[in-house]
């Protein structure tokens, strides 16, 4: 992926709350826009999902929790706020694989 060197100050901080996990994801100005949370129930990944209106984060989140809880087989909460000023669409398109890029390099290191 070309981005031209522009991370878009997109950053995942990871925390443990016992067993379960909780990612932030934050980019541009950061704030909430959307948070999902994945559990297991009944051997299938099932999700909640908040997102505030007017805010698009929504289908990233619940992506990536579920992608999360089935990888390391707890609860994951996913929060995510990220604005660009007057973002194109390549500058979406670019943002979400990179946000899809870091939440596997985080999964990976939470695995070890």
């Amino acid at each position: 992926m070309e981005n031209n060197g522009n991370d878009y100050g997109i950053r995942i901080d990871s925390y443990r709350a016992g067993d379960d996990y909780v990612f932030l994801i934050t980019g541009g100005e950061a704030h909430v826009g959307a948070v999902a949370c994945a559990f297991l129930h009944e051997g299938k990944v099932r999700t909640e999902t908040i997102s505030v209106p007017g805010h698009r984060e929504g289908e990233l989140v619940k992506e990536l929790a579920e992608s999360a809880a089935s990888k390391l087989g707890h609860r994951a909460v996913v929060i995510m706020g990220i604005h660009i000023d007057h973002a194109t669409k390549q500058d979406i398109a670019q943002i979400i694989t990179l946000v899809q890029e870091k939440m596997r390099a985080a999964l990976e290191s939470e695995e070890r």
